[in-house]
């Protein structure tokens, strides 16, 4: 039997792309948990994005999209086939009057930080989010009561068959913390429509950020928010902060933040997260609901 991996390099060997085997992703997550890619595939146009959704298209290799690893766990065991990164052409920001049109591999923080340095106000909440923009509309990422779905007026997006759309308008709703487009496409670029005016300093909204979180490796809030009331809050209330499991430790600064003290692995997460969830229902009789993603998801076929 062929080896797929042996052949993506040819494959893209005329693209702006770059390609390597068994790249640990544990670099590559802010939690520092993970194993392996198979082939880890940074596309830095859209040109080669399209060629490596075309080689995972017609060799049926799984394909996991991955951002800058901020709201994610990733299992020990890795994750197989190919994980794509945007890089390059999608990191661009820019301003066109009171819009700010970002590439789906641009930060959020450099979002806002260019929205400010433009005049304009909307996108400070951004400030501080360890994230992309294309990883932002997986959970419709905010802060502070604001969502990037208030903002947000239009995206580019590609799906797994390289078939191009724009997103406007309902298209784009979403709940708290729920995909502001669809699983399974990428987005190339979104538009921002803000406002001319002042905002919030970024340099405040970060500090604000900064003072209620932990410094150890995490995946950000763990635990979605429930309808009137906060996971942070239920977990606390548990006598749950400090709690262990190898590594794994519920924050002592904030308990929707489940950490990384040194050598934690996936296990040890989704064990001390199934604690965290038990007793609070237990005790609460609310379930709580992951927001991190867990990767790999389960492959529709």
């Amino acid at each position: 039997m062929a080896d797929w991996r042996k052949d993506i390099g040819d494959a893209l060997a005329g693209a702006a792309a770059a390609v390597r085997r068994d790249e640990p992703l544990a670099r590559h997550t802010t939690f520092r948990i993970g194993g392996p890619a198979e082939a880890w595939v940074e596309a830095m146009d859209e040109a080669a994005l399209r060629a490596v959704l075309a080689f995972c298209r017609e060799q049926d290799v799984d394909l996991t999209l991955l951002g800058r690893g901020s709201n994610v766990l990733v299992s020990d065991q890795g994750i197989p086939g190919v994980v794509l990164v945007l890089a390059g052409r999608f990191e661009a920001v820019r301003v066109e009057g009171d819009r700010v049109v970002a590439g789906g591999a641009a930060l959020l923080d450099s979002i806002a930080a260019m929205a400010e340095q433009a005049g304009l106000a909307g996108a400070e909440f951004l400030a501080g989010i360890p994230g992309t923009l294309g990883g932002g509309f997986r959970t419709n990422a905010g802060a502070f009561g604001r969502s990037l779905s208030d903002v947000i007026v239009a995206a580019k997006v590609v799906d797994c068959s390289g078939r191009e759309r724009t997103l406007t308008g309902d298209e784009l709703a979403a709940g708290y913390r729920r995909p502001l487009a669809g699983q399974d496409v990428i987005v190339v670029e979104a538009e921002l429509g803000l406002g001319f005016g002042p905002g919030e300093p970024c340099a405040a909204v970060r500090e604000r950020r900064w003072d209620k979180q932990p410094t150890d490796p995490s995946a950000g809030s763990f635990f979605r928010n429930p309808p009137g009331d906060h996971a942070g809050r239920l977990i606390e209330a548990c006598g749950l902060k400090g709690r262990r499991v190898g590594d794994a430790m519920v924050s002592e600064k904030h308990a929707n933040f489940l950490v990384n003290t040194g050598l934690a692995r996936c296990a040890d997460v989704l064990e001390l997260a199934q604690q965290v969830k038990a007793l609070v229902e237990e005790q609460s009789g609310i379930e709580l609901e992951e927001e991190v993603q867990i990767l790999p998801r389960e492959r529709r076929r």
